[in-house]
């Protein structure tokens, strides 16, 4: 699907939260605090959140990009796809974008964590070059355990 890529503004900060809803990663972390709209004010402060809007003007996709993450290694923070547009792409043409805007700034590899129950995260960020590293139990919330993804950056092998 056809997308253009803007910088978030918190004047749309409720439409950035509903590319969220009807998630289970909105119902695991977000949906019984204000967390979400903490980590959406977070990026914008920062510059660091993107949102898909299509030719609409509706924001269809949100993606928080963290450039100093642990080890001071780029991280993808943060991704969404609002649910009618979900399967059209849209989530890995955001992820590919992460990829190419840290390997022109020439980090030497990046990170994305994902829930152990989102499979099809999973398989997107494998097709995409990310490996499995670790598995890390409670890290977000008790209960819940995250895969850690890596990727070096191939323009720098």
């Amino acid at each position: 699907m056809e997308f253009k890529l803007v910088k978030g503004v918190p004047e749309r900060l409720e439409d950035y939260r509903e590319v969220f809803y009807n998630s289970r990663l909105y119902d695991t972390y977000f949906a019984d605090s204000d967390r979400l709209n903490d980590q959406l004010r977070k990026a914008m402060a920062d510059g660091d959140l993107y949102v898909a809007m299509s030719p609409e003007d509706e924001a269809v996709g949100v993606m928080y990009m963290t450039r100093d993450g642990m080890a001071g290694l780029p991280y993808l923070n943060l991704l969404s796809v609002k649910k009618k547009y979900r399967g059209k792409g849209i989530g890995t043409d955001l992820v590919k974008i992460f990829i190419g805007v840290m390997e022109r700034e020439q980090y030497p590899s990046m990170y994305i964590m994902t829930s152990q129950f989102n499979t099809g995260a999973k398989r997107l960020y494998q097709s995409l070059g990310f490996q499995p590293k670790c598995l890390l139990h409670d890290a977000f919330r008790k209960g819940v355990s995250e895969w850690l993804f890596m990727r070096p950056n191939r323009k720098l092998a």
